[in-house]
């Protein structure tokens, strides 16, 4: 935005990044990025192509609604003050691309290994590329983003394409005066417990060989140079398999992320004896959102934000599915909704010190083998507004999913779900080009896949 004299406004500092945000900065400016980047389909009973004429007044409407889309951020990358800084303007023109590529997996990996590099200047955290069949490609960084944003985005992007009548549009959004939310330690207790820190120092001062890590399986070690090569595949589970499986985890009380997660941990359990691999369990993450956890108020869905923590587990080397064990570990994840937040803790005596762990890790075993993401189902509820116009039968959106990209020094294998506003379920596998052998992800999906529907039959 400019001024009476023409001169380019810098943007306006607004507050310091919190400990995850700041972590997720950290490995942006070391190379190793944080993003997350997300995909839908968008489809109007008009066949109306999302051109610029389309798009652009609806993305208008998103940046006046959402502060974090209109955010860099501000400060020296070692620096303990970089902040978030709000732009005087976002000129869509710069950060929508639309391309002619018709392969969704191929996009979705391009954006993957696209770092976010001009994070300090004059663009937004964001971007967002077009494809032919109106699917959009959203990769939105990770200091600003949680997964369940990607759902947001999506959902309010409907409802502000369902709600337009402009019949003008501007590629340049002038950035509105919007608070953003405060990090989730700020929200919320964080404090350690005395068990916490015990087993963080034990995990730190002994021998490698009386640690759980030691004979946990967590792929190939970290490369020494950092290069993003990501790859991904898409499975899809149709509505009536998806209700299915829901109902089964409803009658064995589990859950769908706990059922989805011991599957996993069966299916690479047999890729693993395959192998003739020594390991005796597999280190797995499963992040938690902490919106629920947030006072005064719960952090709504509908917000850009990431509160978010992770639980770290070691489930031992098991080739059975047991509905026992899906219903037990959902017991268990039920449990650390609350103590998670204590790795915020953690995250306070350590962020000083982001840069040097960070490259410490180069050369060394990955912390995760697997990390398992669900968003669960993405319902898009219509406003009193658009069901009086009618406006609601003419927009919809199908065929969502979300990746997050970790691939350099994040987990070996991530397995990302959602289930879409249709009842289906959408799930997409990732790795790294050196987190796994390409054939061992082969042979993962399809076996992952039948191991799903044999627990249908």
């Amino acid at each position: 935005m400019d001024n009476s004299n023409g001169i380019q406004m810098p943007p306006q500092k607004l507050r310091k990044l919190g400990l995850l945000e700041k972590y997720h900065a950290t490995r942006t400016f070391l190379g190793m990025d944080a993003c997350i980047v997300t995909s839908a389909r968008y489809a109007n009973l008009g066949n109306i192509i999302l051109t610029e004429e389309v798009l652009f007044p609806a993305l208008g409407t998103l940046i006046k609604m959402h502060a974090p889309l209109g955010v860099c951020f501000e400060g020296k990358a070692d620096s303990v003050d970089v902040a978030f800084a709000r732009l005087p303007t976002v000129e869509l023109s710069r950060i929508v691309e639309f391309s002619e590529t018709r392969d969704l997996q191929e996009a979705t990996e391009r954006q993957l290994c696209r770092r976010f590099e001009d994070t300090r200047h004059d663009l937004p955290l964001w971007r967002l590329e077009v494809l032919p069949d109106n699917t959009l490609i959203l990769a939105l960084h990770h200091a600003i983003a949680d997964g369940l944003s990607t759902a947001a985005f999506h959902c309010s992007l409907l409802r502000a394409l369902r709600n337009s009548s402009s019949s003008s549009f501007s590629s340049s959004v002038v950035v509105p005066d919007l608070p953003l939310l405060p990090p989730i330690e700020d929200l919320t207790d964080t404090s350690l417990s005395l068990s916490t820190v015990f087993n963080t120092i034990y995990e730190a001062i002994a021998p490698r060989w009386f640690t759980k890590a030691h004979y946990a399986w967590s792929g190939h070690t970290v490369p020494t140079v950092i290069k993003l090569q990501a790859h991904v595949r898409l499975v899809q589970v149709d509505p009536l398999d998806a209700q299915r499986f829901a109902n089964a985890c409803r009658t064995h009380g589990a859950t769908v992320t706990s059922a989805l997660y011991t599957l996993a941990v069966c299916v690479l359990s047999r890729l693993l004896a395959t192998n003739n691999a020594s390991y005796k369990t597999l280190s797995v993450g499963t992040p938690i959102s902490l919106r629920g956890a947030a006072t005064p108020t719960p952090t709504p869905s509908s917000a850009l934000c990431n509160h978010t923590s992770n639980y770290h587990t070691y489930p031992p080397l098991n080739t059975e599915f047991s509905w026992s064990d899906a219903a037990r570990f959902a017991v268990e994840l039920s449990a650390q909704r609350l103590k998670s937040r204590e790795a915020y803790g953690l995250m306070a005596l350590a962020s000083n010190y982001y840069t040097s762990i960070m490259r410490g890790e180069l050369g060394k075993k990955r912390r995760f083998g697997l990390i398992l993401s669900n968003l669960g189902r993405i319902e898009v509820d219509s406003t009193e507004e658009e069901e009086a116009k009618g406006s609601n039968a003419e927009w919809s959106m199908s065929n969502m999913s979300f990746v997050h990209n970790d691939t350099f020094a994040g987990p070996a294998l991530g397995l990302n779900i959602l289930g879409g506003p249709a009842g289906g379920i959408n799930i997409c596998v990732k790795w790294g080009e050196e987190s796994l052998d390409g054939a061992f992800v082969d042979a993962f999906v399809p076996m992952f896949e039948k191991a799903f529907y044999n627990v249908l039959a």
